[in-house]
C-alpha cells in the first residue's frame, strides 16, 4: 500500500485514505506510467487483492478476541487506540492488579525515563526500552483503511 501510495503521490494523484475505495482504485489504475511503472503498480495491486481477504479475515479473528475481553472494549474508547493495540495491551499486561502503581507499568513496558546518577548529581534520559518492545512499538494509528482507524 505504501509503494502504491508512493506511485500515485509520485504522478500527482494524492488520495490518502480515499485511493483504497473504488474511486481511487480507478484513478490509479488509469495513471499513464512508463513500462516498468505500470508493471509495478499492476503486480502490487494483484498482490493487494490477493491479501485483502486474509487481512480481512485476521481482522475479524482480532474484533472477535477483542469483545471477549471488557478491558480492550475499554481501552478502544480511547483516541488512537484501535483493535490491535488494546488486544496487545490487555495480553502483555494482564491483571492489571498486579501492579501497585502507575510507575510500574510504565517501567514493565521500558516506558521509564533512563537514568544516569553520579556525585550527587541525576540525570534522566530518553525511555529506557527495558520492557516488552512489541507493545512499544505498537502504533495508535496502524495501518491506513484498518481496524486501528
Amino acid at each position: 500500500m505504501n509503494q502504491l501510495q508512493a506511485l500515485a503521490i509520485g504522478q500527482g494523484l494524492c488520495r490518502k485514505q480515499k485511493l483504497w475505495g473504488k474511486v481511487g482504485r480507478i484513478e490509479l489504475e488509469a495513471l499513464v506510467l512508463d513500462r516498468w511503472a505500470s508493471r509495478r503498480r499492476h503486480e502490487l495491486l494483484q498482490l493487494l487483492d490477493q491479501l485483502n481477504p486474509w487481512i480481512a479475515e485476521l481482522d475479524r479473528a482480532v474484533m472477535q478476541e477483542v469483545q471477549r475481553r471488557p478491558e480492550a472494549v475499554q481501552l478502544m474508547k480511547e483516541p488512537g487506540v484501535g483493535p490491535v493495540t488494546a488486544l496487545a495491551f490487555v495480553l502483555t499486561i494482564g491483571p492489571v492488579v498486579r501492579f501497585q502503581r502507575s510507575k510500574q507499568v510504565a517501567s514493565y513496558l521500558g516506558l521509564n525515563p533512563s537514568e544516569e546518577s553520579s556525585g550527587g548529581r541525576q540525570r534522566l534520559g530518553s525511555i529506557s526500552k527495558q520492557g516488552n518492545s512489541m507493545l512499544r512499538h505498537l502504533p495508535g494509528g496502524g495501518r491506513p483503511g484498518r481496524l486501528e482507524i
